[in-house]
């Protein structure tokens, strides 16, 4: 903040000012520091770039759960199985930030709509799979991944609600070339590099299905919506062409509350000059 800036304030709150030693002069841009971002909130020190981070670097081990999986030609189930698994390692490898950022958008929107309840959000994603056994035979099929999160966890009441996230993943794109195994995959070690911190590795089992499943209670996915409000939002913060303009509104309310503290400062001083009249004449 320049010295201009300070006697500006100093003026619009009532203070006398002193004549400032230098000429007032506009710092110039600053960069902004990588790690110094804490909670905007509540104010007890979060750093979300660390958050963030270690949750990006954190491991996780996919497990694919079959039982409820009923596939029409049983003889492609343990393929069809196997090339899920693929396609989940492979997307959380080439997108998983998106993925986690995804389901901070889900746990948070529940926990700040509901915040007296705890919500169990069944996560159903589509997948298309197309098998190809090498002998001419080929088998294609649309199955369900169902995920678990939970929002507001440990409150008394508990509600549970299916969300079908609206990305498809198609296995021939994904996979492209083929499976490369897990080793080394995304560069996930269990340990974040800007802190060290070491976080547990998480356990994700994912029900698969033959059929798309339903519930009782379905709820529009709020990553499909505060997806784009965080993105056109980012985007505004980005951009400097209307920075004119919202410094002038922020002048204006300025003038408006100095003028506001100006009134209030004179008919305390008339109030004052009453009361010692007063007195005298008693």
């Amino acid at each position: 903040m320049s010295l201009k800036t300070f006697a500006t304030l100093a003026l619009a709150t009532g203070f006398a000012v002193a004549k400032p030693v230098h000429s007032p002069l506009n710092l110039p841009a600053y960069p902004k520091r990588n790690n110094a971002i804490g909670n905007g909130f509540n104010g007890n020190g979060f750093n979300f770039i660390d958050g963030f981070n270690n949750f990006n670097q954190q491991q996780q081990v996919i497990q694919i759960q079959e039982q409820n999986l009923q596939i029409i030609d049983n003889g492609f189930q343990q393929q069809v199985v196997q090339q899920v698994n693929e396609v989940l390692i492979v997307d959380q490898q080439n997108n998983g930030f998106n993925n986690d950022l995804n389901n901070m958008f889900r746990k948070a929107n529940f926990r700040n709509n509901f915040n007296d309840v705890s919500t169990v959000m069944l996560v159903v994603q589509e997948i298309q799979v197309a098998i190809d056994d090498g002998r001419g035979n080929q088998f294609q099929q649309n199955v369900f991944a169902q995920s678990v999160l939970v929002a507001n966890r440990g409150s008394f009441q508990t509600n549970t609600v299916m969300i079908f996230d609206s990305r498809t993943l198609i296995a021939q794109d994904i996979l492209g070339g083929g499976f490369g195994g897990v080793a080394g995959i995304g560069g996930v070690g269990g340990v974040a590099a800007a802190t060290g911190a070491v976080l547990p590795t998480k356990t994700n089992d994912v029900q698969l299905l033959g059929a798309k499943p339903t519930w009782s209670s379905v709820a529009e996915d709020p990553a499909a919506t505060l997806g784009g409000v965080w993105q056109a939002e980012l985007e505004d913060l980005q951009k400097a062409d209307q920075d004119a303009a919202d410094n002038g509104v922020n002048a204006d309310a300025a003038a408006q509350e100095k003028a506001a503290l100006e009134a209030a400062n004179a008919e305390d001083a008339n109030a004052e000059g009453e009361n010692a009249e007063g007195e005298q004449s008693e």
